[in-house]
């Protein structure tokens, strides 16, 4: 499977020419044995990896609709799909709304989600304490990452970068492995990777367009950023943009270029990029002279 290649599969779909063996199956993928060529044996658990042993007799099948991706820091084959509601799991990055407070908790609404109201503490804020910590009113937008998701209990929340919790979470629950990326900054600064998101405008896009926009070379964000544009941008997993630019007309453009997308192939995406950045600019140019 090539690097940049996009493979488009249905449930039922064999894959195995695309997977390079040994490897790890993840979501959407499941190993089964030619029986007349060789035993189970030699293909291991079906959940946890495929061995080599005989490549010949091994068939991976999809069991999803979706695109079939590779995660090179495990070696996981997975398949991307776009489903109705998003699951909750452990360190993914939500964009959530403030309800209310209640004690030492912060009560919010995780849109698109399957669980109920999910729990943000009060000191789970970089830096913050029970005399300082951030004071958020009813309707605030939150980006924040998944500490619990155990579907007896609600939802935990932090907005503490990962593998510094400060007690509210174990080693466990964070895969021994820091937050990548993330920002440690103080909550007062604003300078932080999570916290509460002021200004901008939100907009709710499918789960599975969320995730394609959170791959590290996904091409209509790299095409806006080439473009010149000037903008910031959070994407939760649970389907929820926030967008904050320099212009109204940037953010226009931008959602629409992200929305757009979802139906394009690369090619197609970096042309659109480039024709509504032009028309955008151009019409920006006429308006001040």
């Amino acid at each position: 499977m090539k690097g940049k290649e996009i493979i488009t599969v249905l449930p039922g779909d064999d894959v195995t020419s695309h997977i390079t063996l040994p490897c790890k199956l993840g979501t959407g993928l499941h190993s089964s044995v030619d029986t007349s060529k060789n035993t189970v044996s030699d293909i291991g658990d079906s959940h946890s990896g495929v061995n080599d042993g005989s490549c010949a007799s091994i068939r991976i099948k999809a069991e999803l609709a979706g695109r079939l991706r590779h995660r090179s820091a495990s070696n996981t084959y997975f398949i991307l799909a776009n489903t109705r509601r998003y699951v909750p799991k452990i360190n993914d990055r939500v964009l959530v709304i403030v309800e209310e407070r209640v004690g030492d908790y912060h009560r919010v609404t995780m849109p698109q989600s399957t669980c109920g109201p999910a729990l943000l503490p009060t000191l789970a804020f970089e830096g913050a304490t029970k005399r300082n910590h951030p004071n958020l009113s009813t309707g605030s937008l939150i980006y924040c990452r998944v500490t619990s998701c155990d579907s007896h209990f609600e939802t935990l929340l932090s907005c503490l970068v990962g593998n510094n919790d400060g007690g509210h979470n174990s080693n466990k629950n964070t895969g021994g492995f820091p937050d990548g990326g993330a920002s440690r900054k103080d909550w007062m600064t604003d300078e932080g990777t999570y916290g509460e998101l002021k200004g901008g405008s939100v907009t709710i896009v499918s789960i599975g367009l969320a995730k394609e926009l959170l791959h590290p070379k996904n091409v209509v964000l790299d095409a806006l950023g080439n473009a010149g544009l000037p903008f910031e941008i959070c994407i939760g997993v649970n389907g929820m943009i926030w967008i904050h630019s320099t212009r109204p007309e940037y953010t226009i453009l931008i959602l629409n270029a992200i929305r757009n997308s979802e139906v394009m192939t690369e090619a197609q995406v970096k042309g659109m990029v480039k024709a509504i950045v032009k028309t955008v600019k151009r019409q920006i140019m006429d308006e001040e002279e």
